[in-house]
């Protein structure tokens, strides 16, 4: 594309995100949109076949932009894991004060989508950055807390967005550089408080490739076919007593799932008493396939 043709994509993208978030995305017109830019409704179809189309790309084009500014601290090979880590947290945190409209839109309820690929982007977006935080710990403090790491990064994700709020809707005087580091120490104390007491994780890691794997439509997690057997067996019609049978050893293996140490025998044994129950055997099947272990036979 020639420079001129990209220089008018952006504005356009940058109008429309204006647009969609003062006004809301579902009230915003192409016309709208159009008038705005200075240009005709059909030059405006030019550039972009549809209003989705338009939303996608004005995504595509604010993450690209961050992800290009971060990957410029990731090529400086003078900077070690904690200050590469501290000075892309504050670009990241830059970027969210200086774009607020773009990030109100991703607020925004954007209902009746017809290209799903919209919900699936920013979905993914969001577990990308949760990942990033928890490998980023990890590279930091080393493998031995990587039990600890999705923990980790939820908190310094929850820590972060209190004080952004202080920032831009309360109008707080806070230095973006002073918080960041203030946040370093204080997830400083969190990660090796939990090692040094040796504190269970609450994200362990079942649950952890559960949260990674929303954004999968292929692959469904143990832990969500468990929950789809209870559900089965409510408008099942066998007898109560099997039925109760079948939910305590579904929520055995539930608590199995969710400790540290998941113990294959006892998984094994679960899925045993569910053998008599034919309604489940579809998804008992899938089940045993994703724990990779073996039905007793």
């Amino acid at each position: 594309m020639r420079r001129k043709d990209s220089d008018k994509e952006r504005h356009i993208l940058i109008t429309a995100m204006k647009l969609f978030s003062s006004k809301n995305y579902n009230r915003t017109s192409m016309q709208e949109i159009a008038d705005s830019c200075g240009i005709s409704k059909g030059s405006l179809y030019v550039y972009f076949k549809s209003k989705e189309d338009l939303l996608l790309n004005i995504l595509h084009y604010y993450f690209q932009y961050i992800e290009d500014q971060i990957m410029l601290v990731e090529e400086d090979s003078s900077l070690s894991p904690t200050e590469k880590f501290t000075k892309e947290i504050e670009i990241k945190l830059g970027h969210y004060i200086e774009n607020q409209e773009f990030y109100r839109l991703q607020g925004q309820e954007i209902s009746g989508l017809s290209d799903k690929n919209i919900y699936r982007y920013l979905h993914q977006q969001n577990i990308d950055q949760v990942k990033w935080f928890e490998q980023y710990l990890i590279k930091i403090y080393g493998n031995q807390i990587k039990p600890y790491a999705a923990d980790g990064a939820f908190f310094f994700i929850g820590m972060i967005r209190q004080y952004m709020e202080l920032i831009v809707l309360n109008q707080f005087p806070l230095n973006i550089k002073k918080v960041v580091r203030f946040l370093m120490i204080q997830i400083d104390f969190i990660i090796k408080g939990l090692v040094d007491r040796g504190v269970e994780p609450l994200m362990n890691e079942n649950l952890w490739s559960l949260y990674l794997e929303e954004a999968s439509e292929e692959k469904i997690h143990p832990l969500e076919l468990i929950k789809q057997m209870k559900n089965q067996l409510k408008s099942d019609s066998i007898s109560e007593i099997q039925k109760e049978e079948a939910v305590q050893s579904l929520s055995i293996m539930e608590q199995e799932l969710i400790s540290m140490q998941p113990r294959s025998a006892i998984l094994k044994g679960m899925l045993h008493n569910l053998e008599s129950i034919h309604s489940l055997k579809e998804t008992r099947v899938k089940l045993a396939d994703s724990l990779q272990v073996n039905e007793i036979q």
